[in-house]
């Protein structure tokens, strides 16, 4: 837009899609699945972490692991298949095993990440409904670890401005001190990412025609 040309825009790596459905991120650290989309509006992803790369099995420093956040409408539903999920929820920290599961309302402050000590791959089947808006959606997931993937793999440090714009396209509030994650999302993810050329989607993280 009017400003674009005061905020440089990082190069982006279209990700290798793999012959199960596999979109592969982090060069091959991490890989998500599309599972379903339900008729109450849910849509469930199948991500899978792998324990022996930095970017996926470093614990909570871990390149891939989520910021702290929380959801202004959705509810999300963590189910693991193998290996260990560690989360830490308003504060608590906690593990599920395979076939355990956690839900996480609206509102509730959270993140995770795959226990290194586990010694084997984090898989987890996460299911996300409710809300006037998609949010958190392949769509989401597509650009927000395409975009993440491509800044790691090339050395660049992602720019904040986009990552808001992407949390600000998806209803996700980040932690920020004084509580502004709202507002950095309005402020900095809407109106300077608008201005500044930054988008919610990529052509480069679209689904193949």
């Amino acid at each position: 837009m009017a400003l674009s040309f005061l905020f440089p825009k990082q190069p982006l790596q279209t990700p290798v899609i793999e012959a199960d459905g596999a979109w592969v991120f982090f060069g091959g650290a991490f890989r998500t699945y599309a599972l379903s989309n339900g008729p109450d509006g849910s849509f469930t992803s199948k991500q899978i972490f792998a324990h022996s790369n930095p970017h996926t099995g470093a614990g909570r420093g871990s390149t891939a692991t989520p910021p702290y956040h929380w959801h202004l409408f959705q509810t999300e539903t963590f189910d693991v298949k193998s290996g260990v999920l560690c989360y830490l929820l308003d504060g608590k920290a906690g593990k599920l095993q395979a076939g355990e599961t956690v839900t996480i309302p609206p509102g509730h402050w959270h993140t995770f990440w795959s226990d290194p000590a586990a010694g084997v791959d984090l898989v987890v089947h996460i299911t996300v409904r409710g809300g006037p808006n998609p949010g958190f959606d392949e769509t989401f997931v597509r650009n927000f670890y395409g975009y993440l993937s491509s800044c790691t793999m090339q050395n660049i440090a992602p720019n904040p401005v986009q990552m808001l714009k992407f949390m600000y396209s998806a209803d996700v509030v980040l932690e920020l001190p004084l509580g502004m994650g709202r507002v950095a999302n309005y402020v900095l993810g809407n109106w300077v990412g608008w201005l500044g050329g930054f988008k919610s989607e990529y052509p480069e993280f679209a689904e193949p025609k």
